[in-house]
């Protein structure tokens, strides 16, 4: 199996609030929701999508909680400490709440959270010892 991921879901219980955040809140673009149920967003490298906690707890055929599928916690990396803190509030600003303000952290980076439509968490932080491209995409350190 390729070291890759394809896509990166999260599930929701309310999808019109998560789609909003993201699309209205945050101007990402939608490029396809084949059902009210589900919505694609092309990102850098693969697909997000968002997908209704109902729909697929009736595709996979057993409930769905976040005890038994886990967490998920996505990131967001950008080039500067001064990016994270206006990052953050634009997050807020879409409806996202606070988790942890940006600060230092333990790591060498700087650092918050916030917790978008659905529950989920969304890191933004700056990790001067990764890459970032002009485009976004992140390159880690060769293994050492």
């Amino acid at each position: 199996m390729q070291q890759r991921i394809s896509m990166t879901t999260l599930v929701v219980d309310d999808i019109a609030e998560a789609r909003r955040f993201f699309e209205d809140g945050l101007g990402w673009q939608v490029n396809a929701a084949p059902s009210p149920e589900v919505v694609f967003f092309q990102v850098l490298g693969g697909v997000f999508a968002l997908y209704g906690r109902q729909a697929l707890e009736q595709e996979i055929g057993r409930d769905v909680t976040g005890d038994r599928t886990g967490a998920v916690t996505l990131a967001w990396n950008t080039a500067t400490a001064d990016e994270v803190d206006t990052a953050f509030q634009e997050a807020l600003t879409a409806g996202a709440k606070p988790v942890k303000h940006p600060e230092k952290a333990f790591w060498g980076g700087y650092s918050s959270y916030v917790e978008i439509p659905g529950g989920h968490l969304l890191e933004i932080a700056h990790n001067p010892f990764w890459t970032l491209g002009p485009d976004g995409s992140v390159t880690l350190p060769p293994p050492q």
